[in-house]
């Protein structure tokens, strides 16, 4: 096996190698950006560390109040997790959306998170679900950070050196939410545009209350306060009307006014919201 690469067998391993990781050195689960970025930018000095192995990392704990799912969780298994689907419906649209079939096979929410793309697909619905991240060091102590805290910029975390991220936590809700996206095709794509909305239902399919998060409008997702409060409540199965439209326009406009990109933007965000609340209104007739 090279020295280039390392893929520790237990905790005590993992910490070690943690101690030693320097700027040569990427933990890789999946791999499916890594690989990419260090080919594109002709890095050949660096070493691994796979921590793909680690069963530990690799299961979603449902408990009563709770979901705990290992950073080395894949796209496929969040798609295909019936409880998923039930609790937190726009995750599984949302690594549904993320790429390829083979793509998706190795692609890890830890790594999708890490990875810290404008245009992350999950990343919105972690925030929206104001999911905790837990965070794991050289010296096996832990720390928890709420995700949209976690992400500070493009390709910018708040991981230091010697830290892995060892599982994200969501907390069980009866909201319901969905999530949608805009790229070159539907599927095996990097979002222009993305957009997750966690909705409390009320009488009559009424909107109670909106948790909005836009991607691809900032150096990460966008809390859109204008629109959750616009949503506030609309009822399911009526057509946005113009002043809803404009209200969504605005929030692009204050998002990213000095990009020539929000001219696209403002339209697609208004089929976005369309989007979700034909999902919110179709999962609420199952």
């Amino acid at each position: 096996m090279s020295s280039n690469y390392i893929a520790p067998k237990n905790i005590e391993e993992l910490c070690m190698v943690l101690k030693d990781k320097d700027d040569r050195t990427h933990i890789i689960a999946g791999g499916t950006d890594l690989i990419i970025n260090l080919r594109k930018k002709g890095i050949i000095d660096y070493k691994i560390i796979d921590i793909s192995k680690f069963q530990r990392f690799k299961t979603i704990d449902f408990q009563e109040d709770r979901i705990i799912i290992g950073s080395c969780v894949t796209m496929i298994e969040l798609e295909n997790n019936e409880e998923i689907k039930k609790y937190i419906p726009a995750l599984t649209s949302a690594a549904y959306s993320l790429g390829s079939t083979q793509i998706r096979n190795k692609a890890t929410i830890g790594g999708n998170l890490v990875n810290a793309s404008q245009s992350g697909d999950t990343i919105p619905v972690l925030f929206a679900y104001d999911a905790d991240v837990r965070i794991m060091n050289s010296s096996n102590e832990y720390r928890y950070e709420k995700a949209s805290d976690f992400v500070s910029g493009i390709g910018q975390t708040s991981l230091r050196d010697d830290e892995i991220i060892t599982s994200i936590i969501i907390k069980k809700s009866d909201s319901i939410s969905a999530f949608s996206k805009i790229g070159s095709r539907k599927t095996v794509t990097i979002s222009k545009i993305n957009c997750c909305g966690k909705f409390d239902m009320g009488e009559e399919d009424r909107i109670n209350n909106a948790i909005i998060y836009l991607g691809a409008v900032g150096v990460k997702p966008v809390r859109s306060d204008l629109i959750e409060n616009e949503l506030i409540g609309f009822k399911l199965g009526q057509g946005l009307n113009d002043g809803m439209k404009k209200v969504i326009q605005l929030q692009i406009e204050n998002a990213i006014p000095n990009r020539n990109s929000k001219h696209y933007k403002k339209v697609a965000t208004i089929g976005l919201i369309e989007d979700m609340l034909s999902q919110v209104r179709g999962d609420l007739r199952i």
